[in-house]
């Protein structure tokens, strides 16, 4: 039987609140986001921080606001992520991707719906699909919401194996391009 409150309660210090601001500190969005790999690095996805000019981090339990700055952005695979001065936060673990299967349980915590509250919410893994670009995504069977975008994906011992993303297309103008390639030596 999976322990769900003591997997939450180990997760959760790591999981922050993203608000985006413009540049006269209007909040733009919300999205979630977590530590991984480093302690004072959030990964999420570039959707979340796209068009704003700073951040603010709000983590589960503490009502301090900690302001971040985006170290690295991908567009095409929509990540981003966001250095912030926390050296207390421990990043999440990776998961063993090489065992994700088709119906295998997974959480995922957020702050879905600009809720100041962090939501955990359990479901499985319905289908692997690999996009014509080589992207490989999870579809999930579960509750995803607005908000729950840059949220980590996980498996059942509270491992990532991946970031939700509820806006991931197949980006049309870059298999046009990859139609149009010839192929062979020049």
């Amino acid at each position: 039987m999976i322990d769900y409150p003591s997997i939450i309660q180990k997760i959760k210090p790591s999981i922050a609140l993203i608000l985006a601001l413009d540049a006269k500190g209007d909040l733009t969005g919300t999205g979630s986001g977590f530590v991984f790999m480093k302690k004072d690095i959030l990964v999420t996805c570039n959707h979340v921080v796209s068009g704003a000019s700073s951040f603010l981090l709000k983590f589960s339990g503490t009502t301090q606001l900690i302001s971040g700055k985006v170290a690295v952005k991908d567009e095409e695979h929509d990540l981003a992520l966001i250095k912030f001065n926390d050296d207390t936060r421990e990043p999440l673990l990776l998961g063993e991707l090489d065992k994700i299967t088709e119906g295998m349980s997974v959480i995922f915590s957020g702050y879905p719906l600009s809720s100041k509250d962090l939501t955990t919410h359990q479901g499985i893994i319905s289908a692997i699909t690999t996009d014509e670009t080589g992207i490989t995504t999870y579809l999930i069977d579960g509750t995803v919401n607005r908000g729950n975008s840059g949220c980590p994906l996980m498996d059942s011992f509270g491992m990532v194996i991946g970031v939700v993303n509820a806006k991931r297309v197949v980006r049309k103008d870059i298999l046009d391009k990859l139609e149009g390639m010839s192929v062979g030596a020049v």
